[in-house]
Order: structure tokens, then C-alpha cells, then sequence
């Protein structure tokens, strides 16, 4: 399994949640899309147009915003009134 980011490559593809960036461990790219959108509670196929990229080959790169939030179960991530 790889770690992917899922993400709105350009500003019309942004969502009104603001769940823009989903990071996730999958099998391949179509996989990460539906596991990011399990995560975030979207509908299949909400993130098709979704860029996804596997992070082993990725360059580093930061996330402006709020910090990482996790889903209600996990207690790795801050549960702060933004969490999933």
C-alpha cells in the first residue's frame, strides 16, 4: 500500500467543506479517491476530478490552513471544532 494526497489542483475544483487535501493509504490512485472520499463522508465520485499523487515520489510540500484533522474515532490528529 502507498500513501496518496488527493487534491483540488485548481480553485474551481475546491469544496465548500474545504476538504481540499485528503491524505490516504491505498492500493493505487482510483482507490485513494474512494478512500478519500469514504474519509471525508463525499459521495462516490465527488473527487474524479481530484488530482492524486503517491507521496514516495512526490517533492515536500506544506498545506496552508487549519491543522490535519482526523475522523471522530482516532486521537493521532487535534480534535478541534473543524474535525471530520
Amino acid at each position: 500500500m502507498a500513501t496518496y494526497c488527493v487534491f483540488a489542483d485548481a480553485e474551481n475544483k475546491r469544496r465548500a467543506d474545504r476538504c481540499n487535501t485528503i491524505i490516504v493509504t491505498a492500493a493505487d490512485a482510483d482507490a485513494a479517491r474512494a478512500a478519500a472520499e469514504a474519509h471525508i463522508g463525499a459521495s462516490p465520485g465527488d473527487l474524479a476530478d481530484f488530482a492524486v499523487v503517491d507521496l514516495a515520489s512526490a517533492p515536500n510540500f506544506v498545506v496552508r490552513g487549519h491543522p490535519p484533522l482526523g475522523g471522530a474515532s482516532q486521537t493521532v490528529w487535534p480534535n478541534t471544532i473543524h474535525s471530520l
